[in-house]
């Protein structure tokens, strides 16, 4: 019962290096990504202006969660 062994594939090494770069460069392109936009908010927010997401609906709205009945 004699296994064998072939050697992996001549660029096998370099693909596995390029797919690992590629993967980093995606997250990274991601997470500063958020951080811009985080930043953005940020000064917005600093700025006075209100996220219309988070603008009172009504004139008694006090952006509160919903009180449960």
């Amino acid at each position: 019962m004699t296994q064998s062994h072939r050697p992996p594939p001549r660029g096998a090494g370099k693909a596995a290096i390029i797919v690992v770069v590629i993967v980093g460069l995606m997250i990274l392109s991601i997470f500063v990504g958020f951080n811009l936009y985080h930043a953005k908010t940020l000064k917005d927010e600093q700025a006075g202006h209100v996220d219309p997401a988070d603008a009172p609906k009504s004139a008694d709205d006090l952006g509160s969660a919903h009180a449960r009945h």
